[in-house]
């Protein structure tokens, strides 16, 4: 095995790049692969790895193809910007024969000292000079992952096949795959699992099977340490605002070009983010959301969308057409706390609350929704996030109990109401560039009744990009 003769280094190998067989020497920093090329003049640089695209590698043995028995396998999504506009994760693929040693038990010791190393580098685990060598292999993560094979357009399946079955075997994650069979049923499966089996739970689907996730997890007796179960969601549905939102979060892109891929990419390197949930309780039943409520245009145009589900975000635009032609008022009273009474101090990138009970506080918008029978009430939620550390709080304990004297009151017929968490409503609807994941405060949106044509026109081109 080669030895690394400088300090800067923390591994320094021959290899033969592959498909063009050439000779380079590979040096592992602790944020990047260096390859430069060795031909006996000065050295040429090749190329440089960034290990924050990284996503994985593999040893893997070679063929009568190939002089070099024993490969070295890096797989790698960098950012790439487009000619246009916007950017896009490319994937790359780098195999590095191992030719530097005498013996083919020495070569395949360099390309297992090195995937450990990367291995621990991509994962957030600190090496030094001293243990380089010496590394354990890490645990294999194992996931749960949840598809739902009849949502938005039927192609949960195909985007497992195509995307996340091979990123996952890329990135040595093991997983069980489990199809829903009906609705409510992830919701069965999340309040039953063994979480001691599982690291998390990934959902292949559109809005409506992580909503099912997520109360399953809050149905449970130990819900508390549950819902703290990292949860990962490729979009597969007709809606995927929260996975637009976990991408612009990381990455500030607020119109994901690939929105699976940036959604596997932040799956796989396993990063964890805060989210706030909205206590919802109507006259019937309560739940828990994470994106937004739709009353009155936007609840009715969502449900009544379901027969068009296979176009995909085309149902939208559709059902918002059929919508405008048949209009609609909807009267009903909202009540909200506004953000300057609620003791929340928002200060841009964390917020602080001085109210509470015994959970961890959370600011909720109630509404009084009065002989609305024909407006449905729907919650939007899709995306990938993780659940740490997630807020509650109850505001009251019923609909009918009287609101502290801060809170107000408008009463209004209405087009729509919709309270809304999140930067985004849609993959495509980039809303409040200003919101946070795990803040405490919800942007409440009201549009009253006996606006024009011209509004009304622009309510659908805003709806028809909604899923």
């Amino acid at each position: 095995m080669d030895n690394n003769h400088d300090s800067n280094y923390l591994l320094t190998s021959e290899f033969f790049l592959y498909p063009q067989k050439m000779h380079v020497i590979a040096k592992l920093t602790e944020t990047s692969i260096i390859i430069t090329r060795k031909n006996g003049k000065p050295e040429s640089q090749v190329e440089v790895i960034n290990l924050k695209d990284v996503t994985g590698c593999h040893v893997s043995e070679g063929n009568c193809s190939t002089p070099a028995k024993w490969h070295l396998c890096v797989f790698v999504y960098p950012l790439k910007k487009k000619l246009l506009k916007g950017q896009i994760r490319q994937r790359i693929s780098r195999s590095l024969g191992a030719g530097g040693s005498k013996t083919e038990e020495e070569n395949k010791l360099t390309t297992t000292t090195w995937k450990r190393a990367i291995k621990h580098l991509i994962t957030g685990r600190c090496v030094n000079h001293a243990e380089v060598n010496n590394l354990p292999d890490l645990e294999c993560r194992n996931l749960v992952v949840y598809i739902n094979p009849f949502s938005g357009q039927g192609k949960a399946m195909q985007i497992y096949k195509k995307h996340v079955k091979k990123m996952f075997a890329e990135a040595e994650i093991k997983h069980t795959v489990v199809k829903t069979e009906y609705a409510g049923h992830a919701r069965h499966l999340a309040r039953d699992l063994n979480l001691a089996s599982c690291d998390g739970i990934v959902i292949v689907s559109g809005d409506g099977l992580i909503h099912e996730v997520v109360n399953g997890l809050m149905d449970r007796n130990d819900w508390k340490i549950a819902i703290q179960t990292p949860i990962g969601i490729v979009p597969g549905g007709s809606g995927n605002a929260l996975a637009a939102a976990i991408v612009y979060a990381s990455t500030g892109q607020h119109a994901s070009l690939d929105l699976v891929t940036d959604s596997m990419f932040e799956i796989i390197k396993g990063r964890s983010r805060d989210l706030s949930l909205v206590y919802i309780q109507s006259q019937s039943s309560f739940y828990f959301s994470f994106l937004n409520v739709g009353w009155g245009f936007v609840a009715d145009v969502d449900i009544e969308s379901e027969k068009f589900r296979g176009l995909g975000n085309a149902r939208f635009t559709l059902g918002c057409a059929v919508r405008i032609a048949s209009y609609r008022k909807y009267h009903g009273m909202v009540s909200y706390l506004p953000l300057e009474k609620s003791g929340i101090i928002n200060n841009g990138s964390k917020t602080q609350t001085t109210i509470g009970t015994s959970f961890k506080t959370k600011t909720l918008a109630e509404t009084n929704w009065n002989n609305s029978s024909s407006a449905g009430i729907r919650s939007e939620e899709s995306g990938y996030f993780s659940s740490k550390n997630t807020k509650i709080f109850h505001i009251s304990s019923s609909l009918h109990e009287s609101l502290p004297n801060e809170w107000k009151s408008i009463e209004e017929e209405f087009v729509w109401v919709m309270p809304v968490y999140l930067s985004h409503v849609g993959q495509d609807m980039f809303m409040m560039p200003n919101a946070k994941l795990d803040e405490d405060v919800i942007y409440l949106y009201c549009l009253k009744s006996g606006v024009g044509n011209l509004s009304m026109h622009f309510c659908h081109e805003i709806y028809g990009k909604f899923g």
